[in-house]
């Protein structure tokens, strides 16, 4: 049965989610920033409840829009990245809740954090038009952070925790090279979404991994949760081809 102006207010309900998702989520940024990421455990809790409902919503929002109006390659791809992270995290931390303490890196959760760049890049390839820049023009982007990894990898020396942030700054290259190369550059909330992902995911690594790790990475968790609001913003402006 269909209720009359059912549709629009499903998606009012998810706009309004993924705004109000959004304005926390900078929220939780802005007090890392002013505590200099001296944290108090409550922090943790909240910024993960917010992180597995903002990856949720994104999901939602995704599956919902392909639905609705716009059955395309590229939300199938946005879904299951968005539905991955979340089970990823939420694998995290239960174990954290159950245990009462962090897995220790590289775990099972970032096999799932892997999986999200694979469909981001797979739906940019598939779901957006490739552009007219040439193959190179993805180097300047791509070269420095294959550079970084490596260089991890050579002070640090090869080991689990180095190796996959290797994988992590590898997977961060390619898929900063597919934006370029497929214009993501053209929608504005897509793009940023892609770049926060990309913030996201180093700096967790780079926390899991340095002996010492600046404030900053602890702002991971944050990012992460910016991420997944922006995308399902972009997800629900999404007409096939283009984000409104």
């Amino acid at each position: 049965m269909n209720i009359p102006g059912a549709a629009k207010y499903t998606d009012a309900v998810f706009r309004g989610a993924a705004w109000l998702l959004l304005a926390a989520s900078v929220g939780l940024l802005a007090y890392v920033g002013l505590l200099r990421g001296q944290t108090p455990p409550a922090y943790s809790d909240i910024g993960n409840a917010i992180q597995l409902t903002a990856s949720a919503v994104a999901a939602g929002a995704a599956v919902w829009t392909y639905h609705r109006r716009n059955p395309d390659i590229f939300l199938v791809h946005g879904a299951f990245a968005a539905g991955t992270w979340t089970l990823a995290n939420t694998f995290w931390y239960a174990f954290f809740i159950l245990i009462g303490e962090g897995l220790n890196y590289p775990t099972l959760a970032d096999l799932g954090f892997v999986g999200v760049f694979l469909f981001l890049i797979a739906g940019f390839q598939e779901g957006l038009d490739r552009n007219r820049l040439p193959s190179w023009a993805a180097a300047p982007v791509a070269l420095p952070l294959l550079a970084a990894g490596i260089g991890l990898v050579v002070v640090l020396g090869p080991n689990a925790k180095t190796l996959t942030t290797l994988v992590m700054f590898s997977l961060s290259a390619a898929l900063l090279s597919s934006a370029l190369l497929r214009s993501v550059y053209r929608h504005p909330v897509l793009l940023a979404a892609t770049v926060v992902c990309v913030l996201a995911h180093l700096m967790n690594s780079l926390d899991s991994t340095l002996p010492n790790p600046p404030w900053i990475t602890n702002a991971a968790g944050a990012l992460a949760a910016i991420t997944f609001s922006l995308f399902a913003i972009a997800f629900l402006r999404y007409t096939g081809g283009t984000i409104e």
